[in-house]
């Protein structure tokens, strides 16, 4: 079994049930959707499609929505775009409402006050960077350093610039509040530069009635300056390359990577590495060979999660974008050392006691799996960020929980009833085991949770089985 975990973005290539289904069983478990392209009654839709999927897969696909946060993009084109050369000028207005090759409007005007002669504008991800050349009072003059192309909804990036954008609007508490209320499992937060966005955020799920997971996305200097602050108010964070990259100088990123994601397991959260994975998969039915190493070392790195876009929004591939990724998580896992655990740094809890003794346990007396009771998913969390040599089931009491810890490394959840005791659910723990991997009498498997269940606050419980 493939263990670290794939989220793929949803688009029109992707959100039909017989895709998504051929991706699911190639390896997807998760569906993120992006607030920045889908309406609300777009997102219903594709709820819809996910609903069909879990069923007819028999897998708990969790939902991640994706906020537009407090991106400066273009507005739209007559044409869709225009094509600059190299010296070309072109505005960037705050009253032009559609773009043509002398002008383009932009989503947040009043942050064209906070430019100057000399800064570099960056459109998408850098693929277009135009210097300012004068300033007016209602536009800028922009001179295109390179040939390239400024399209609709594209984002700006302004490196070293503060524009002064709120970052969660009005528009963005309306998306988090209705993602809250319909089937959200992660919430992932754009630009997160410090713990009070985590916070804010946090605020709104609660009183919308839900629950949702946040993911912390790094996509500004800010946030990497403020990344311990930022991982301690989040439960997971992604590390999003694209405007990470426009924003820090693109030779850092790969030690960045390295670092958060250490950052990440050293406080018991969950990772994800993002954007252009496979990039050339829009097109082309296998990826590039650097694309291919990309994700081996994200998997190296020690992520949990790696993600696609774009290859399974408007790819022609996404079902085999899913096959390739999955092929290349599973072979680089095998060929890794996981008896190397996270070390931790003095006095440690019950739960993590726990936790450190059934990692031990798989090391020392060759357990084939580990079964986890878990009536919210901490106890499966707390195994999976040691990265144990087994795979770990996770009985859940609904698939609301499973849904939960499904981005976790490793975690394999299903959905069980609620035991009375200990020697119910030891049985049912052999059962499954014989059913699911297919062990054989004489296979230990260590039974670990917090009994009684419903009761227990803190993981307490650990035995060795033999099936």
């Amino acid at each position: 079994m493939k263990k670290t975990k794939i989220i793929c973005s949803v688009g029109p290539a992707s959100d039909s049930v017989e895709v998504m289904s051929e991706m699911v069983n190639e390896g997807m478990d998760c569906a993120r959707i992006n607030l920045s392209h889908a309406t609300h009654e777009d997102i219903l839709k594709t709820l819809d499609v996910i609903r069909k999927v879990r069923k007819e897969c028999n897998v708990p696909v969790a939902v991640m929505y994706d906020t537009k946060g407090p991106e400066f993009r273009t507005l739209k084109f007559k044409d869709g775009g225009v094509s600059l050369k190299e010296g070309d000028t072109i505005n960037m207005s705050k009253t032009c409402i559609q773009g043509d090759e002398k002008e383009f409007g932009v989503n947040h005007s009043e942050a064209i006050d906070f430019i100057n002669v000399g800064d570099k504008v960056l459109i998408d991800n850098a693929l277009l960077e135009l210097e300012v050349i004068d300033k007016k009072d209602d536009f800028v003059v922009l001179k295109a350093l390179g040939d390239g192309k400024i399209q609709n909804n594209k984002t700006i990036n302004v490196p070293g610039v503060d524009l002064k954008l709120d970052f969660i609007s009005e528009a963005d508490k309306n998306d988090i509040a209705f993602a809250a209320r319909n089937a959200c499992d992660y919430l992932a937060l754009s630009f997160v530069n410090n713990r009070f966005d985590v916070i804010a955020a946090r605020k709104i799920i609660k009183e919308a009635g839900g629950d949702a997971r946040i993911i912390s996305k790094i996509e500004s200097r800010m946030g990497i300056e403020n990344i311990d602050e930022i991982i301690k108010a989040s439960d997971g964070i992604m590390v999003a390359r694209g405007d990470l990259g426009v924003e820090v100088p693109m030779e850092k990123l790969p030690m960045l990577q390295k670092s958060i994601i250490r950052k990440c397991r050293e406080k018991g959260k969950f990772a994800i590495v993002a954007t252009e994975m496979l990039a050339s998969m829009y097109e082309n039915p296998r990826p590039s060979r650097a694309e291919v190493s990309d994700v081996a070392n994200a998997v190296l790195d020690g992520t949990d999660c790696v993600m696609l876009s774009g290859e399974t929004t408007i790819g022609k591939y996404p079902v085999q974008s899913v096959e390739i990724m999955s092929k290349v998580c599973k072979y680089v896992e095998s060929t890794i050392d996981y008896t190397k655990h996270v070390s931790y740094k003095g006095i440690i809890g019950v739960s993590d006691t726990i936790a450190k003794l059934v990692v031990d346990a798989v090391e020392y007396s060759d357990i084939k799996l580990i079964v986890t009771t878990t009536m919210t998913g901490f106890t499966a969390r707390k195994i999976s960020n040691l990265r144990p040599n087994a795979i770990i089931l996770a009985c859940c009491p609904s698939s609301h929980i499973a849904e939960k810890v499904v981005l976790n490394f490793g975690v394999k959840p299903i959905i069980t009833d609620i035991y009375e005791d200990t020697d119910e659910m030891i049985e049912s723990a052999r059962e499954i085991a014989k059913s699911e991997f297919n062990l054989d009498d004489g296979d230990l498997i260590v039974v670990t949770g917090g009994f009684p269940l419903g009761k227990a606050r803190r993981t307490n419980y650990l035995r060795i089985v033999e099936i």
